[in-house]
């Protein structure tokens, strides 16, 4: 798994770190990392929430290495229809987040996206609240 390997390292843990946060040996972490056995459910499940990942992003079926719970995000509120689900989805991949021109990070560009994600569904809410009518 050479995700779990760029993961570890970009958390800064050596193997030894990493497989006591997940009780497990070294040797087990050295394992999975060079594809000689492969962790059950519940491991990559830990795995992934000591990295501040997903397990799809280990798995590689996502390309974002942070899940949007260790950014900050928040769940979709129980307002929230169908359409504002999709509208969400859409604004997030719409965004080309960059700092004075420079591309951020994958993990920099999830806090960001995180924190969009909190003003977005605020905004909804907003809008969703009965209008006074106006006095005059």
């Amino acid at each position: 798994m050479e995700r779990l390997k760029q993961r570890r390292k970009a958390m800064h843990y050596t193997q030894e770190q990493l497989a006591e946060l997940v009780n497990a040996k070294k040797t087990t972490i050295s394992n999975y990392e060079t594809g000689y056995s492969s962790p059950n459910n519940e491991m990559l499940r830990d795995l992934a929430d000591v990295l501040h990942t997903t397990v799809d992003y280990l798995l590689g079926r996502s390309d974002n290495p942070v899940s949007l719970e260790a950014a900050g995000a928040q769940a979709i509120p129980d307002f929230a229809t169908r359409k504002d689900v999709k509208d969400f989805k859409t604004f997030l991949n719409q965004q080309e987040v960059m700092f004075d021109g420079v591309p951020l990070t994958a993990e920099e560009k999830a806090r960001v996206l995180g924190y969009m994600e909190s003003m977005f569904w605020d905004a909804k809410r907003m809008n969703k609240r009965p209008k006074r009518d106006s006095e005059s």
